[in-house]
């Protein structure tokens, strides 16, 4: 089976009835990788797929929304946050300089400026207030580390949770 939609065409479901979507997307200067998937038998509202277009219609802007909430989570020194800066710094060591996209001269802020974003997963039948509608999922050098940081925004795009990737 297959639901079509304007903006997504046609997208597949499994045989649970769970929906399922990717493309890589131009975001800036790079490619991101987007997926949309609801798991069969979760009931979308009418306009859930018209909010997953809009996200990905939206993702530079969102992408400075992520960015400000890890930002924000930088002096708490037991953020997921934090404990991201310190491994990258521990991984990179003196390569830090030349891997920064700018030079502030606050590393905190120079690492959150210069990770890739590298996959946005959307969940539509995530539409509650707190509920983690869309993930970015960010990294500063995902070609050498494992290391990544999730920002889970909700359908009003705000962030509602950080999370390292080890």
């Amino acid at each position: 089976m297959m639901i079509e939609h304007d903006f997504f065409g046609a997208i597949e479901t499994d045989e649970s009835g769970g929906l399922y979507w990717s493309e890589s997307v131009e975001v800036g200067d790079q490619n991101v990788d987007v997926s949309l998937s609801a798991p069969g038998g979760e009931n979308l509202s009418p306009d859930a797929l018209d909010t997953a277009a809009g996200v990905i219609s939206s993702l530079e802007g969102l992408d400075i929304r992520a960015r400000e909430a890890m930002l924000s989570d930088v002096d708490d020194r037991n953020s997921d946050v934090t404990q991201f800066i310190e491994q990258t710094l521990e991984e990179v060591g003196d390569d830090l300089v030349d891997m920064l996209v700018d030079h502030s001269g606050d590393n905190d802020v120079d690492i959150i400026r210069s990770l890739q974003l590298i996959r946005v997963g959307i969940a539509p039948h995530q539409a509650g207030e707190s509920a983690p509608f869309a993930s970015f999922e960010f990294a500063f050098d995902p070609d050498n580390s494992d290391l990544a940081l999730v920002v889970y925004l909700s359908i009003r795009g705000e962030s509602v949770g950080i999370e390292l990737l080890s």
